[in-house]
């Protein structure tokens, strides 16, 4: 499976700020469906925000910032999270996409 690119914008932002919960999500094989969740409760967002008057892409901003890649992550904190290694982010995806 091929990820998309909203799924991979949250699954970036997710090492960044939840490297823990990747490495969780990832040996319990569900990182798959949170990062399909994720992608579909940005669509949802999306679909919800054209419908009042936004235009597609004002829309798809709103939802990066919201739902895929908040900006007030935990790599904003004083103390924030070490990201995972690339060497395990290149492996992640790897799996991902197979």
């Amino acid at each position: 499976m091929n990820l998309d690119s909203r799924q991979r914008v949250h699954l970036e932002w997710m090492f960044e700020n939840q490297p823990e919960l990747v490495k969780q999500l990832h040996q319990s094989k569900q990182l798959r469906p949170h990062l399909e969740g994720k992608h579909q409760e940005a669509l949802r967002l999306v679909h919800r925000l054209k419908d009042s008057g936004m235009t597609e892409e004002e829309a798809f901003q709103v939802a990066q910032e919201t739902v895929l890649a908040p900006p007030d992550g935990a790599a904003l904190l004083d103390n924030p999270p070490s990201p995972l290694p690339l060497r395990d982010q290149q492996a992640i995806y790897r799996n991902l996409e197979t």
